[in-house]
């Protein structure tokens, strides 16, 4: 039975890829095509998430906004302070 956090899916793929993921499974690599594929869709979105950051860091740095943290960021590299802090809070001025 699968557990309440899975649903199954099922996919249409090149069967060069599913016979090397066969292989995969077959040198132990790992445990079932299955799990093959869940650990592929959890790096790929992981990866997008990354991008997408990256992406929100780049269009922020490009607006010309990033100079506007620097004093905070002086702030939490030399005090005690917790460094999720946000401006506004507790931060020296």
């Amino acid at each position: 039975m699968v557990a309440a956090t899975k649903r199954k899916a099922v996919i249409s793929a090149e069967r060069s890829h599913l016979d090397a993921v066969d292989a995969l499974v077959q040198e132990g690599r790992y445990r079932t095509v299955s799990h093959f594929v869940r650990d592929a869709v959890a790096e790929k979105l992981e990866r997008l998430r990354q991008e997408r950051l990256a992406e929100q860091v780049s269009r922020y740095c490009d607006a010309g906004t990033s100079g506007a943290d620097d004093e905070l960021v002086a702030w939490q590299a030399f005090t005690d302070a917790p460094k999720h802090t946000p401006r506004g809070r507790g931060a020296k001025r």
